[in-house]
């Protein structure tokens, strides 16, 4: 009887659908050994190793993942990329985010560059994870000492989100000023990338020149723009009349569809409607930072989520926190006071356990979020746990339409209105009449615009009107060298009380012109941070092709302040509007982060809170404890009980801000600003005292910062 070769009995099992058992110290030998070599080459077999790894399937992840634990970097870096793969994305990222921290060089970049190789090509990051992920992207680059780490970190932010500018002007930053030449050239072929061909074309033009990797790059970035301006001008050029291609030659995109369908590696991946939609993503692209083809999904997330402040779901603000033994679970840090979790009994700190029957425990964020969400009215099943129950209790609640709350407003001690709006939806004109028309005594407004990306153009003109008199103007838009509209105050002024609108590096585009035209006539004091620089406006464009279900948010024209002044400049730091009064948050402690997130996993916290919990107490300590650790019954003897490096000060810091959960929950409302760690707002408040003339310093509230030198809460550039 002739005997079958090993080979074929493989290949003969698997035509025929039979599973092989490959026992788990097997494929626990086979990493560990792929591990070890990644590890002896320094590097330099760390993709070769990565294939390998990939190639022995999801049936590997668990041996993989043991790989997150090893000293050596690039073995770290191998095993969070064969894990991104496996739906682990943020558990890889946080792997990713710790190598860029740490201390060999080669690693930190490999690893910058890995996030930006991955987050681009990921398709299926949602909003929520997007801004997650960008958050943390701005973070690392910030605080990152390593130039090309740097470059590669604004560039992976850049992927995730090229609508957004600061990439683009941070690599512009490092361009122009820095020291390395390698670190230049990286910037300059980063640019490159990102279409900013320009800003750097004499720096590639001298790395083109050099045999290697990088002049390789730079002649191909070369290439492709002549062949890019070329395609411009043929596309402008008005065909012959009696030319067969109708009104534009796409012989250069049907060639390149033709060659990828011929040549490219994996062909199920070559298909034709797919490829022109991404020729026109790019062709997009290609003019500026904010026209780009969208899709059905892509113009419903724009209109409900970022607009309108709308998604559909339990109603709950989510994350990832560990316990006492280290693991994360889905945990609601608060409810939406308006939504069906709160209504059903749900509050801050619960822990969500399982989600349809899966466990949430290590899993990614994302993951869990989507499947909170969902079409309203349909039903979604978990468990909950919560400390001091004997038993998870299982829930079963039916989706709504959850509206985020855009505009906030109150009165603060002293007679000071207060106003943060979050967008510029349609809802909010009438909002922030109602928010202004409610506080018909205040001595003065603060207008708190921080973080407020923007929104509709018309939605500016309306409040900003609220504010001016009739006929002063607000905003004047230019295309193609022309005026196309101006809009003036139309006669709603509202309230003549003095104004300080607070603004960041994030408020932009119907932010800066509100604070930029209410600042060009002196009808507004702006505090804090130069603002974001985005001086363009958008339309949506519907594809008849498409049914109109996909469109093209086309930059339409420039605006101007009625200064004359455009926000957007060629130069990053001659971009945005200048706060009259600079005031910038306190650096983050990230060693007191880590050490506030082990407290809030020990049972310390939780005991004291319920041993001496006075609603009436802590409601008082919410608006303001004025930093008195006296206001803490038996703070003393829970300070030692919790054994920790922080101070009692910075302890009393984390109290409070449980304290504060509490009080929102009990109160079914939330508390949307604390002026006593708010130094931006605190310096707000105080300019609106000075105009209103409040003597800030007799309002008790206002005890921890009232007295301090101007220079710890600001500087004055009038």
């Amino acid at each position: 009887m002739s005997r079958t070769p090993a080979a074929l009995l493989v290949v003969a099992a698997t035509l025929a659908g039979s599973t092989l058992y490959v026992p788990a110290q097997d494929v626990q030998d086979k990493v560990d050994k792929i591990f070890d070599r990644i590890e002896e080459s320094k590097g330099s077999g760390l993709w070769a190793g990565i294939r390998e790894l990939e190639e022995l399937g999801r049936g590997s992840a668990e041996s993989v993942r043991k790989g997150l634990t090893r000293a050596d970097a690039y073995v770290r870096i191998a095993a969070a990329r064969v894990l991104y793969g496996n739906e682990k994305r943020e558990e890889a990222l946080d792997t990713l985010y710790k190598v860029v921290g740490g201390k060999n060089s080669a690693a930190k970049r490999a690893a910058a560059d890995m996030i930006a190789s991955l987050v681009g090509a990921d398709k299926g990051i949602t909003a929520p994870d997007r801004r997650v992920i960008a958050s943390n992207l701005e973070r690392q680059a910030t605080d990152s000492d390593d130039g090309v780490a740097q470059v590669s970190l604004w560039r992976a932010l850049w992927n995730l989100s090229p609508a957004n500018i600061k990439p683009i002007r941070e690599l512009r930053k490092i361009h122009e000023s820095a020291d390395r030449r390698d670190v230049k050239e990286e910037a300059a072929l980063a640019l490159a990338e990102m279409d900013r061909f320009d800003d750097v074309r004499a720096t590639l033009k001298e790395l083109a020149n050099e045999p290697s990797d990088r002049g390789r790059m730079a002649r191909a970035y070369i290439k492709l723009k002549e062949l890019s301006d070329d395609i411009s001008k043929r596309a402008l050029a008005p065909a012959p009349a009696t030319g067969p291609m109708g009104k534009y030659d796409f012989k250069l995109l049907e060639e390149a569809i033709d060659q990828l369908k011929q040549y490219y590696h994996d062909d199920s991946k070559v298909v034709a409607e797919k490829l022109i939609e991404a020729a026109v993503r790019g062709a997009c692209a290609s003019l500026d930072p904010y026209t780009m083809y969208m899709d059905e999904k892509s113009i419903e997330e724009l209109k409900k989520e970022a607009l309108e402040m709308l998604y559909g779901g339990i109603g709950a603000r989510v994350s990832m926190k560990k316990d006492k033994a280290g693991r994360a679970w889905l945990t609601i840090e608060e409810p939406i006071f308006s939504g069906p979790a709160y209504r059903a009994g749900l509050r801050s700190n619960d822990t969500i356990i399982e989600v349809e029957g899966e466990a949430t425990v290590g899993r990614e964020l994302g993951d869990l979020v989507r499947k909170l969400r969902g079409r309203p009215g349909t039903p979604v099943k978990f468990k909950v746990s919560r400390r001091g129950w004997t038993k998870e209790k299982e829930y079963t609640i039916v989706r709504e339409e959850i509206r985020l709350e855009s505009t906030t407003h109150r009165v603060l001690p002293g007679g000071i209105g207060y106003i943060r709006l979050a967008t510029f939806g349609d809802k909010d004109i009438d909002l922030v009449e109602k928010a202004i028309k409610d506080m018909p005594d205040m001595k003065a407004l603060v207008f708190d615009l921080r973080g407020n990306t923007g929104g509709y153009l018309r939605t500016a003109h309306r409040i900003a009107s609220y504010f001016l008199d009739r006929g002063q103007p607000i905003v004047s838009t230019m295309s193609r060298g022309k005026e196309q509209d101006k809009r003036l105050a139309d006669g709603n002024k509202l309230t003549d009380v003095p104004l300080i609108m607070l603004v960041d590096d994030g408020s932009a585009s119907a932010s800066e012109i509100l604070a930029g035209a209410l600042q060009d006539h002196k009808r507004a004091v702006l505090v804090g941070e130069k603002t974001f620089g985005k001086g363009s406006v958008q339309d949506l464009k519907p594809m008849k092709t498409t049914d109109e279900k996909s469109a093209i948010k086309v930059t339409i024209a420039k605006w101007f302040l009625p200064s004359g002044k455009s926000v957007e400049k060629d130069k990053p730091a001659d971009s945005g509007v200048q706060p009259d009064i600079k005031a910038v948050p306190p650096d983050v402690d990230f060693w007191k982060l880590a050490e506030f997130e082990r407290l809030r996993a020990g049972d310390e916290l939780d005991k004291y809170l319920k041993d001496i919990e006075d609603m009436p107490l802590f409601e008082k300590i919410a608006e303001s404890d004025n930093a008195d650790l006296a206001v803490y019954p038996k703070f003393d003897a829970f300070y030692e009980s919790t054994k920790t490096k922080a101070s009692k000060d910075e302890v009393r810091e984390l109290v409070r801000e449980q304290i504060r959960k509490r009080v929102q929950d009990h109160r079914g409302k939330p508390l949307y600003l604390d002026f006593q760690t708010d130094h931006v707002l605190q310096r707000g408040i105080l300019e609106a005292c000075k105009l209103a003339k409040v003597d800030a310093k007799v309002i008790k509230e206002y005890g921890t910062f009232a007295k301090k030198p101007a220079s710890l809460t600001g500087d004055k550039q009038y």
